[in-house]
This record gives structure tokens, C-alpha cells and sequence, in this order.
């Protein structure tokens, strides 16, 4: 089924302090809110990679960035325009909790298919 995938990266995010598991532990408790008051609740993969963009832009090479994946599963959230809204919501929060880093965010249409096992 066709569906959306957003990509939110943050840049210049100590990731020393701000770890992978605390990164997860504020996006959990910020989605949890989220769902309370939209019942939408916005899933994420969380991950750190290493950030190339070259001292004459002003990085040093082995920078990190905290990439976060969502993708909208049209059987638990059919309307795209209400997911985004409630995406939005969560990503300006856990920006706010992360002191406004920079950020960019990339919307992609993807085929999405899941499994489950079966009982």
C-alpha cells in the first residue's frame, strides 16, 4: 500500500548527553502524550550516524546526527493530513526538549507492505 516516510535528522545534538536511549525515552513519552490527545500514536527507528559536511561548512568530520524514521501505516492512520499533524506535534516537542537543533525533514512516497506472525 501506498504510504509516506519521513525522515528527521538532527544535527549538532551532543550525543554523549543526548544518547540513543534517552533520545527514544523522550520520543516515547512525547508520542504517548501525542496519542492521549490525538489517539494517533507516531512510531519511530532512532539511530546516530555519522554527519560529512566538510570544515568549509563549518563540521568536523565525525560529527553526529540522530536520524529518526516514521512510517504511516495506512491501516492504523488513514488519513495522511491528521498523521502529519500529529508527526509535526511530536518532532517540534522533542526538538523544543533537545534545545532547537538544526533539523531536516524529508517526505517520501513509499510502497509499504508489513507481516505479522501469525497466532
Amino acid at each position: 500500500m501506498e504510504t509516506e516516510r519521513y525522515i528527521i535528522t538532527l544535527f549538532g545534538v551532543n550525543t554523549k548527553y543526548y544518547t540513543v536511549d534517552f533520545v527514544a525515552y523522550l520520543w516515547d513519552q512525547i508520542a504517548q502524550k501525542e496519542y492521549e490527545k490525538s489517539g494517533i500514536y507516531i512510531t519511530a527507528i532512532l539511530d546516530v550516524r555519522s554527519f560529512v559536511c566538510g570544515e568549509v561548512r563549518g563540521c568536523v568530520l565525525g560529527d553526529d546526527a540522530h536520524v529518526i524514521t516514521t512510517v504511516r501505516n495506512p491501516s492504523e492512520a488513514s488519513d495522511s493530513s491528521i498523521f502529519f499533524e500529529s508527526f509535526k506535534n511530536v518532532v517540534q516537542e522533542i526538538r523544543e526538549e533537545l534545545g532547537n537543533p538544526n533539523m531536516t525533514m524529508a517526505i517520501q512516497t513509499i510502497d509499504f507492505y508489513y507481516f505479522v506472525q501469525p497466532i
